[in-house]
């Protein structure tokens, strides 16, 4: 294979290690490892591939290094190392284009180096949280044309940055320990993008902003700022002004009246006064969207309203739309989000011909009116309207309508003229009233989404087998018993949702249905799933919930070897999963099974043997279940939980693998509803003796002991070995119900305790940060680790501890009094 030019492992979970004589492929351009989840480290002799240009890694968490030789890879020219565990960087990288370490939470430094980069274009460091600078040289990248600086924890942006004089996008957003900006980002020419976005201490703006000539569009949505600098009008080039969520923001300098063209201004949820008088200087404004309240409308005038295409209206307040509404001849979108609007105009011809998408949501709506029908180029309509009982007849007249969203929980009936819809794709209905559909619906030959949650939904007409491009449906009632025979028809349909809990049988007739591929049945009539299920051959997804289901038949198994998800959730009174003659054999033939969710089983006691393809189980909560198979054999298996499985004994084999799990719930030790039977050397086993390296996610009860002090009570969570690693930089998070007193904190690693803090109840949550300053440091290994929390429990009915280590990893505990 010397003459190999790409090669590319995605997802493969079990690989560990890339043999070194991948060096010898020395035609490769293009080398992508993507979420291989396991590989802890990359060979040497990658650093001979000299004709590679790029180097993708993204999601594989265990990679924690890369070979400092990578800079002898001349040819190279994109590495992207995003979502994995890279605590440095190269310093011989060179050459690089264009960088890329979304979501690095291990990282915490750049290297100086990084400044040689000199053909370096963008760099993107979204999401590193624990990255708290980046270098001072960072002015010498000359080539950067976009940097992504999102949700890290920098504090500064050096001075030098005013020298990268071909920067076109700069995203700080979420950044929310930055506070100021230097005055050098204005000698940014070129710069077109500015996000500012949730800098939550961000509270001004360089005064001479208005020198950034190329700017389109700032976004500073949910900062404290108080103020624009009057240099804003300046930005003649800006078409995009986001100011949702500054409460602070005292007024809009006049100069915007210079903003020729601004497009986009987007200021609801801001503390601008509300007066006519405060907003004269946007007369001359030609905004096309706006997103606002009533009031901020006051100050456009007819020009403005006329310019206007998309106007997003929020307010709490008003009881119908403002007459200014009618006047924009010109708008496209429309959207309300009015709750206390109780009419649209009776009167819109002549006005709103434009309309494409109308988006209305209101608690006191309670009819449209007929001359909706006027809308004629309305091809969006979504109405979120509890009090609307009927549709007028003229909604058939949309002859446009491609997407219709009624969630609307007391519309009664459906006119028989929305089969006149000829164009319509996507249909939706939210109704608790709804009890029929009416026959026309079989017109609606181009849907191919219908969604019904209409709990008491009875009948389903015939017509409905006519909707010959459904792909997707979705029906969701209690009182629908049987569907009509012509459901075989619906042959391109390929993704069905059946949560009928009262439904009695399904016709024969779905045998035919042989594109689907995804298949979920909610019954608690049927006993068994039915026969034809096995003969749909392309269905990879299968998930039956019954009450009345207690065993699966064999030959299920037997014709199901294609699935890749089985979800038998909720299925209470399952006891086994196949017939005990066949126990050890048949259910081993799903060979490719990767999901399986047993949850809230309760009736089962035992678990066979499980295919050695499984990616995910879930069997928690159930409550009987007692023994399990040696896993040993699932080396893919990452995620397993199996919380509230109070009676089992033992889970063999979760030593072998261990290393694999991100996500794991265990039942105990103990809970406040009993305790767990969990043998003696199973608990040493799991708290004692297994390293769980590369867990994500932790779930675990704890238990309730004495405090020292009179009226106070403990609660102790013991955790499996984790490595102390795991505490740098943790947040936590704790909340309570009914909690006044302040409580203790304390977090102990092999009989030492490494933090300790009394902490004030704010209202029903406390948030800590442990942060590696505030830790004990007792070794980089493993550590067995108890949590307790004493605090005054007399009135605590719940409590829930989330250690959050990095912003997608968290450790979750929970007790229930």
């Amino acid at each position: 294979m010397p003459s190999l030019v790409e090669l590319q492992f995605l997802d493969c979970f079990a690989l560990t290690t890339i043999d070194e004589s991948i060096g010898k492929l020395k035609n490769l351009t293009h080398l992508r490892i993507i979420r291989c989840r396991l590989l802890l480290k990359l060979p040497g002799s990658i650093c001979q591939l000299h004709s590679l240009e790029t180097l993708d890694l993204q999601g594989c968490f265990g990679l924690t290094s890369l070979p400092e030789r990578l800079g002898e890879l001349g040819s190279l020219k994109k590495l992207d190392l995003s979502w994995t565990s890279i605590k440095k960087v190269p310093c011989s990288l060179k050459n690089l284009h264009e960088m890329l370490m979304y979501g690095c939470q291990s990282l915490s430094r750049l290297p100086d180096s990084i400044c040689r980069l000199s053909s370096l274009e963008m760099l993107g460091l979204k999401g590193c949280s624990q990255l708290c600078s980046v270098p001072e040289g960072l002015g010498y990248m000359k080539s950067l044309k976009k940097i992504d600086l999102s949700r890290t924890s920098i504090e500064v942006i050096p001075d030098s940055i005013g020298q990268l004089t071909d920067l076109v996008e700069l995203s700080l957003c979420n950044s929310t320990g930055l506070d100021s900006l230097p005055d050098s980002i204005c000698q940014l020419k070129l710069l077109k993008s500015l996000d500012l976005s949730g800098c939550l201490s961000l509270c001004s703006l360089p005064e001479r902003l208005g020198d950034l000539e190329k700017l389109e569009e700032i976004i500073l949505d949910n900062t404290i700022i108080e103020v624009l600098p009057d240099s804003v009008g300046q930005l003649k080039s800006l078409r995009l002004l986001s100011l949702q969520g500054c409460k602070f923001l005292k007024a809009l300098p006049i100069s915007m009246r210079h903003l020729i063209s601004i497009q986009q201004l987007k200021m609801s949820g801001t503390g601008l006064m509300t007066s006519e008088n405060d907003f004269p200087h946007l007369a001359a404004v030609n905004i096309i969207e706006l997103t606002s309240s009533s009031s901020e409308l006051l100050g456009l005038c007819n020009q403005s309203y006329k310019a206007l295409e998309i106007l997003h209206l929020k307010d709490a307040i008003i009881e119908e739309l403002p007459d200014c509404v009618g006047k924009m001849e010109n708008l496209k979108e429309l959207r309300l989000e009015c709750e206390m609007l109780k009419e649209l105009p009776n009167q819109i011809e002549g006005y709103l011909e434009n309309l494409t998408q109308l988006v209305v949501k209101s608690m006191h709506i309670k009819a449209l009116p007929d001359c909706i029908g006027l809308l004629k180029q309305l091809s969006r309509l979504s109405l979120k309207c509890e009090n609307l009982k009927a549709l007028p007849n003229s909604i058939g007249s949309l002859k446009q309508m491609r997407k219709l969203k009624l969630n609307c929980v007391n519309l009664e009936a459906l006119p028989n003229s929305i089969g006149h819809l000829k164009k319509l794709a996507e249909f939706e209905v939210w109704s608790n009233s709804l009890e029929a559909l009416p026959d026309s619906i079989g017109s609606l030959k181009c849907v191919w989404r219908l969604k019904l949650k209409c709990p008491n939904l009875e009948i389903l007409p015939d017509y409905i087998g006519e909707l010959e491009s459904l792909e997707q449906f979705e029906v969701d009632s209690h009182r629908l018993k049987y569907l009509p025979n012509s459901i075989g028809s619906l042959t391109r349909i390929w993704f069905l949702i059946l949560n009928c809990t009262n439904l009695e049988d399904l016709p024969n007739s779905m045998e035919r249905l042989q594109s689907l591929g995804s298949l979920h049945l909610h019954s608690d009539n049927f006993t068994a799933p039915p026969d034809f299920i096995g003969r749909l051959e392309n269905l990879v997804t299968f998930s039956f919930n019954s009450k009345k289901l207690k065993y699966l038949d064999a030959a299920i198994f037997e014709s199901l070897g294609r699935l890749l998800h089985l979800s038998l959730s909720g299925c209470k009174n399952l006891e086994v999963l196949i017939a005990a003659s066949i126990r050890q054999t048949d259910f081993a033939r799903l060979s490719s099974l990767k999901y399986l969710d047993l949850k809230d089983c309760e009736g089962r006691e035992y678990l066979p043997q499980l295919p050695s393809s499984l990616h995910s189980l879930d069997a928690s909560g159930c409550t009987n279940l007692r023994k399990i198979s040696d896993i040993s054999n699932l080396k893919t298996l990452y995620k397993l939980c199996l919380g509230g499985c109070k009676l089992l004994e033992d889970v063999p084999g979760l030593e072998n693998i261990s290393s694999n799990l991100e996500e794991l719930e265990l039942p105990g030790p103990c809970d406040f509803t009993g305790c767990c039977h969990f043998n003696h050397d199973f608990k040493n086993k799991v708290f004692k003796e297994i390293t769980f390296e590369n867990l994500e996610r932790l779930k675990i009860s704890g238990s309730l002991v004495p405090g020292s002090a009179k009226g106070q009570q403990q609660l102790q969570f013991i955790l499996p070995r984790l490595p102390f690693s795991w505490l740098r930089g943790a947040r936590l998070k704790l909340g309570l119900d009914k909690v006044l007193s302040p409580i203790c904190l304390a977090i102990i690693a092999d009989d030492v305790t490494v933090f300790e803090k009394i902490a004030e109840v704010d209202g029903d949550k406390v948030e800590l940060n442990l942060g590696a300053e505030s830790i004990v440091k007792t070794g980089e290994g493993a550590h067995c680790y108890t949590m307790q929390v004493t605090m005054d429990v007399s009135q605590l009915q719940n409590v829930f501890v989330l250690l959050t280590i990095r912003s997608s990893t968290s450790l979750t505990f929970q007790a229930y009094i």
